[in-house]
């Protein structure tokens, strides 16, 4: 019987129909799309059904990113919306990154990526109000996301905000074929931990910098805010399309993250692809990887930019209103009444409770692993950063 794989020119030709986009693609972008179709047919076979559904997902990511391109030929203004200082979150999940992205996105006068921007991003915002059909189109696939993965309720709690949830800027970097993100791919049921950023991080910053001015164009935001985990991979390219950045970097002791890093990853993946998938192996090499990534980060002359401000963990959760008075004031920027308000509110509200949905047990045996190998491990960036694991944690 012949196998069953996707058919990059059907791929191509709907994506244009859907998107209403009959000009010449731009061949970079073909080339990815191509070589993320050929990647897929590869790990097969499968059958009809999953390739229609993978067809349905890469059609529509790639109809979003053709919809950019039209909107920004339709408004010039996107083209010339200045990207002043600009603040990420960078580090290691489950450092805080996720609860510091939230609130510094209470600020009414920031910007930050939400879920409908990723999966319904045209027309921009700015060019009028947003019709309900959108947001409950991304509301829908967001959930259809938590069907195949309930987990994520409890591992990513934010999830349950649905189209308004905040998201990471590697959702955006997939409209343009750069990474593969799980959520907005969870119909590709071979999927991996596969963050590939074809054509060099600079390609991949400057594209992310135009979805940026297509979001902020017209809606009178001061600053854009994010959660940038890649960045830290190469922070020169990221200060060089934006070298008036503000860079936040949440430090946590990596003995008391990152069994729930794997956790996190073993539970997205193999929810994907229907089964429990080698772990073990992968988390010593993961770990072993990302010690080497940091040796080489902590022997970089960008560590000590002024760009980049070191946070940890523990002085974020001790004091949230205070971490970002020192942020702001970093920026040489005021916290308002109104933004200091909406913090206290959101940190009281029983809606963002971290465990609302029950607790996650984070622990090291299920993967192979010892938590004072790990401690051992990166007992160099425990040391250069000056912090201490809780042994409860």
């Amino acid at each position: 019987m012949q196998p069953v794989t996707l058919e990059l020119p059907h791929i191509l030709t709907l994506a244009r129909r859907e998107a209403g986009f009959f000009d010449d693609m731009d061949a970079d972008l073909e080339q990815r799309v191509a070589d993320f179709v050929q990647w897929i047919n590869e790990r097969g076979p499968y059958t009809p059904d999953q390739v229609l559904a993978m067809q349905r997902q890469i059609q529509h990511i790639l109809a979003s990113r053709l919809h950019l391109a039209a909107d920004r030929r339709r408004y010039p203004g996107i083209a010339k919306t200045p990207v002043e200082q600009p603040v990420f979150v960078i580090g290691f999940a489950r450092a805080g990154t996720t609860l510091l992205h939230a609130l510094l996105a209470q600020d009414p006068q920031a910007c930050a990526p939400l879920a409908w921007h990723s999966r319904m991003p045209s027309p921009p915002p700015g060019a009028g109000p947003v019709c309900k059909g959108r947001i409950a189109y991304a509301d829908h696939d967001v959930q259809s996301w938590i069907n195949l993965c309930p987990g994520q309720l409890i591992l990513h709690p934010y999830a349950d905000k649905g189209a308004y949830q905040l998201i990471e800027d590697e959702e955006l970097l997939t409209l343009d074929f750069r990474t593969a993100y799980p959520s907005l791919l969870h119909r590709v049921p071979t999927l991996d931990v596969r963050v590939v950023l074809d054509g060099g991080y600079g390609e991949a910053v400057r594209f992310h910098r135009e979805v940026v001015q297509h979001l902020m164009w017209n809606t009178g935001k001061r600053h854009w805010v994010s959660k940038f985990a890649t960045a830290q991979q190469d922070l020169g390219a990221l200060f060089e399309t934006y070298p008036d950045a503000l860079c936040i970097w949440a430090h946590r002791p990596l003995s008391e993250i990152y069994a729930s890093n794997v956790a996190v990853r073993a539970a997205t993946y193999d929810a994907i692809n229907g089964r429990p998938m080698d772990w073990t192996s992968q988390a010593r090499a993961r770990a072993e990887q990302m010690q080497a990534a940091v040796e080489r980060m902590m022997n970089s002359e960008i560590i000590d930019d002024p760009r980049i401000l070191h946070l940890p963990f523990h002085q974020l959760v001790g004091d949230p209103i205070g971490t970002i008075e020192a942020i702001y004031a970093r920026r040489g920027w005021d916290v308002s009444d109104e933004y200091r308000q909406r913090v206290g509110r959101w940190l009281d509200d029983p809606e963002n409770a971290v465990d609302r949905y029950g607790r996650y047990d984070y622990s090291y045996p299920p993967y192979g692993l010892d938590r004072k190998w790990i401690e051992q491990l990166f007992a160099g960036y425990s040391e250069r950063f000056g912090l201490r694991a809780h042994q409860d944690a």
